[in-house]
């Protein structure tokens, strides 16, 4: 018998050109493939940039135009318009927040006062939408310019009506310069078949603005610029909003690779057909011996270069094929082995570093809790779960979250520790996978209103920390009718020790800044906020405002009706105060008995005493359940400002307290400023 060697040197001797082109030749198609994705890419990324560009200028207009309603202009107008009045807060603001138009609109849509360039004749025709109209767009072409507007209604007029106010903006056409070095892009704004924008320069470098694109109704297409073929995309600038449609054009540079793999393709192709003929006269004796066998192993090993390791290769075969055959077999399945190794590895890996990063934005337990839950449940394909806490007093677990499913999660009864599965992996503090479900010995139904048949498999792992065990995370149901396996398992436990130090560092540190009364923040923290706020306003030139807060006749709830009525008082201003204050920016604060303090960052003094007036007309509004009757709470207020009223921590904390001492002094349930006191 021939061996595989003489078959091979006879093969490769007469037909070497035809295996040498179809390499090229796949190698440039790859080649070529590649380019091509990453011209793709290039032009998805340059058309995010630009739209995201536009996005952020547009939401810049909604704060701005949000902002002047809700502050400026509510004090101008809420008791009624007046132009006198309402004039120079628009020549103001207009030239301050950057804008080319602002308006105040009426009734009926009419304009009552404006300022600056009008961006054109129709935009009485405009400005309903804009104002009335929640599928509104924020882009428009006026006078052959693009335009942003954006509208805000003045809320809670004292004298009924409605009035908004329009801010518009045009982009500048440089609008899209600073984009083009970031991307190789030229990008034009097209409408009416005319570019409105655009970064295209002719040859004495003027701007190509109200020209004409060549082939205007096509969305993709070829261009020559300077002697280079580039190619073009058009589609719609800001998809889903209701507009006159405005497109946007990217025009990309052409790779040089397509254009390298395009000719090289012909000339292979040239010289792979005389390799064939070639082969064709000697090869066909060899082709069923040989070719056959490794045409097939080529096939197999493109498929597990693109990693699908699903395959059977099988043959009978005595020579060196069937040994390769063997030995490639095994391989194979030694890379899957080790293939899977590593992604469970790297899942973990990438799950354990989502839950980090969430543990640094998510400050709330609860939320955090849910959180990682949520994330248990889904990355471990399960249909619900629940996170148990063991209560320090009774060690009992009671539930703390509950995720997924179609009914209530929340069971009332406290599961002491060695009573059923989770019973069991509290007191142990080892894991246990339940594929039995409710059928397994250990299983106790705890007066749940789930149906225990429901529960198929169960998933437990301890939540453990510093050798202790607080609490467990219960994991029900893998999808699909499947069973949890110890891969499964290992995955929950590095999902619970990471939540278990999560939870204990996220419970001290709450602990360590927060009043247990009022859920405010405490005397300690307010002081550290306090002077870390006026040096970033000292640095950046911002204003900083503080509201100092006294309940009124506090020492006479507890001394008519108890502390408890005390306490109730106090937890009902904190409330109020916490649902009145911009969250996540405002910090409210417990600075000492019944006083608090609200920590203001860059608002301004009339900000801030509007804010106060606010709080102090909620807090007015309360009142307490009493045997003796319904009891009214009322708080004086004093407001200060930085640096208006004071230079350092100290003295503005003075400021604001010397003003809510003169509020006492005058009565009480007031607002003074430190400029009035």
């Amino acid at each position: 018998m021939i061996g595989l060697k003489s078959k091979f040197l006879l093969f490769f001797l007469l037909i070497l050109v035809v295996p040498f082109s179809l390499f090229m030749a796949f190698s440039l198609r790859r080649a070529e493939e590649a380019a091509r994705r990453d011209f793709r890419r290039r032009l998805e990324y340059a058309g995010s940039l630009f739209r995201a560009s536009l996005a952020d200028q547009m939401n810049s207009l909604r704060s701005r135009a949000k902002t002047l309603a809700d502050f400026d202009f509510y004090t101008a107008t809420k008791d009624g318009f007046d132009a006198s009045a309402t004039l120079p807060l628009l020549q103001d603001r207009l030239p301050r927040l950057g804008l080319d138009y602002l308006a105040l609109i009426g009734d009926s849509s009419r304009i009552l006062i404006a300022e600056g360039s009008p961006p054109g004749e129709n935009l009485d025709r405009i400005i309903p939408s804009i104002c009335h109209s929640p599928l509104s767009k924020n882009l428009f072409v006026l006078n052959k310019e693009p335009w942003i507007l954006a509208a805000a209604e003045i809320t809670k007029l004292r004298q009924g009506g409605k009035l908004h106010v329009v801010a518009a903006w045009r982009l500048p056409r440089d609008f899209a310069d600073p984009l083009k070095p970031l991307t190789g892009a030229e990008f034009s704004l097209l409408y009416a078949n005319r570019r409105i924008l655009t970064t295209k320069m002719d040859v004495y470098m003027k701007r190509m603005v109200d020209t004409i694109p060549e082939s205007p109704d096509a969305t993709t297409g070829e261009t020559v610029v300077l002697g280079r073929k580039h190619l073009f995309v058009r589609e719609e600038a800001l998809p889903g909003q209701i507009s006159e449609t405005i497109r946007l054009e990217i025009t990309l540079p052409e790779s040089e690779f397509i254009n390298l793999g395009s000719s090289l393709h012909r000339d292979l192709l040239l010289f792979g057909g005389i390799g064939i003929l070639l082969a064709l006269a000697t090869g066909s004796l060899l082709y069923m011996n040989v070719g056959t066998p490794i045409t097939q192993l080529a096939e197999i090993t493109t498929r597990v270069a693109s990693g699908d390791f699903s395959i059977d290769l099988t043959s009978d075969r005595s020579d060196e094929i069937g040994l390769l055959y063997r030995n490639f077999t095994a391989m194979v399945r030694s890379l899957k082995e080790e293939q899977e190794q590593k992604n469970r590895r790297m899942y973990e890996l990438n799950t354990l570093f989502e839950i980090s990063n969430a543990v640094n934005y998510i400050t709330d337990a609860d939320e955090l809790l849910k959180f990682l839950l949520s994330h248990a449940v889904e990355v471990l394909g399960a249909e619900r779960g629940s996170i148990m806490l063991l209560d320090d007093q009774t060690d009992e677990l009671v539930i703390r979250v509950g995720y997924g499913g179609r009914y209530r999660l929340l069971s009332s009864t406290p599961i002491k520790l060695g009573y059923g599965i989770c019973g069991l992996v509290a007191k142990e503090g080892k894991g246990r996978i339940c594929n039995a479900g409710f059928r397994d010995a250990d299983f106790k139904n705890f007066g749940s209103i789930l149906p225990v048949e429901d529960i198929r498999t169960l998933l437990c792992s301890p939540l453990k920390f510093k050798e202790g065990t607080i609490g467990v995370i219960n994991i029900v149901n893998k999808r699909d009718g499947l069973e949890f396996g110890e891969a499964d398992l290992a995955l929950l436990n590095l999902i619970a020790t990471q939540a278990a130090v999560t939870i204990e560092n996220t419970k001290l540190y709450q602990l360590s800044i927060t009043d247990g009364l009022t859920r405010l923040f405490v005397h300690r923290y307010f002081m550290a906020r306090l002077s870390e706020e006026i040096l970033r306003a000292r640095r950046y030139g911002l204003k900083l405002a503080l509201i100092m807060i006294d309940i009124d006749n506090f020492k006479q709830f507890n001394d008519l009706y108890g502390h408890q009525v005390g306490d109730q008082v106090l937890q009902r201003v904190a409330l109020t105060i916490r649902e009145t204050i911009r969250v996540g920016v405002d910090i409210p604060c417990r600075y000492g008995g019944e006083e608090m303090a609200i920590i203001l960052p860059e608002t301004r003094s009339d900000e801030a005493f509007f804010t106060a007036e606010r709080i102090r007309e909620a807090i007015a509004a309360q009142t307490i359940s009493h045997p003796l009757g319904n009891l009214r709470i009322t708080c004086s207020l004093g407001v200060a400002s930085y640096p208006a009223d004071a230079h350092d921590r100290d003295s503005l904390v003075m400021a604001a307290d010397k003003a809510m001492y003169v509020s006492k002094q005058q009565g009480k349930n007031r607002t003074t400023a430190a400029g009035q006191a």
